[in-house]
């Protein structure tokens, strides 16, 4: 096994562990919420998806032009596997 999939690895089982945290997290944070069934899926759907934006912007804060070009096209191709 080469070092970058060692690596990989690592990242996949923190990324799994880091959304099962976060899926509980916005879970409770919008328990006040009245909202029941297919529209609270909704809004943790959401919720999520808003999070992970949240971070991702947080991440790269700073970086250069060309540098998120690259990162959008890598994060498209990714997409298009995912949606083949």
């Amino acid at each position: 096994m080469s070092k970058m999939s060692d690596i990989d690895l690592i990242a996949q089982g923190v990324a799994d562990h880091c959304m099962e945290i976060m899926y509980d997290s916005v879970y409770w944070q919008l328990g006040g919420q009245p909202l029941h069934g297919d529209d609270f899926n909704e809004l943790h759907s959401y919720v999520m998806k808003k999070a992970v934006e949240n971070m991702f912007f947080s991440l790269f804060k700073g970086v250069t032009y060309e540098s998120r070009l690259k990162i959008t096209n890598k994060i498209q191709s990714l997409l298009d596997n995912i949606n083949e």
